[in-house]
């Protein structure tokens, strides 16, 4: 249940090349963890395709930059070159309508008036065919907690949540996907 308002590494993934593109999926992580390439690298892993099934064409770009940013005021106050490659997905050509996601639920166990501090990250690109009855498949979802459960546990790269409301961050300690799809819109719809 750590909090801090130390510097967090901001990691942003930018995945392109389908409808609805481009999607940011943006994780943040304690700096005093590890370096900005461990973040980048645990953050790479928790995305990578797998057998959790991201339609074809979908690209997430090669990242070449990781932000630090004061979780009190928000700002960026530098950014550390990272290394991590492009990865184009070669999955299936059954897509979900492209607002649709899975939605990756953290938890913190911190409190700060009485409200735990939650986090959501969307995962783009799903296939219907790991939709069972409208809803994620029990593999998918299970190979997402796995993917989860790893990057809590990861070595030299805390998942944060960030709580921009008070200023601080706070070190995810669980969480699972949804059971349900997800929508994102963007604030401008």
């Amino acid at each position: 249940m750590a909090t801090g308002t130390t510097p967090m590494y901001k990691v942003v993934q930018i995945a392109t090349g389908v409808a609805g593109a481009p999607y940011y999926i943006t994780g943040y992580f304690d700096q005093t963890a590890g370096t900005a390439q461990q973040a980048a690298d645990a953050w790479r892993a928790f995305l990578a395709p797998a057998s959790t099934g991201y339609r074809t064409g979908l690209v997430f770009s090669a990242q070449t930059e990781v932000g630090i940013v004061d979780p009190v005021s928000g700002d960026l106050t530098g950014l550390d070159t990272v290394t991590v490659a492009s990865m184009s997905m070669i999955g299936g050509t059954d897509p979900l309508p492209a607002a649709t996601s899975l939605l990756i639920r953290w938890r913190t166990g911190a409190y700060v008036a009485g409200k735990e501090i939650r986090g959501r990250t969307n995962i783009p690109g799903m296939l219907e065919s790991l939709s069972t009855s409208g809803l994620p498949d029990s593999t998918l979802v299970s190979a997402w907690q796995t993917r989860q459960t790893a990057l809590i546990g990861a070595a030299n790269a805390q998942h944060v949540v960030w709580s921009k409301k008070n200023g601080l961050w706070a070190n995810s300690t669980a969480g699972s996907p949804w059971s349900q799809w997800a929508v994102l819109r963007s604030r401008r719809d």
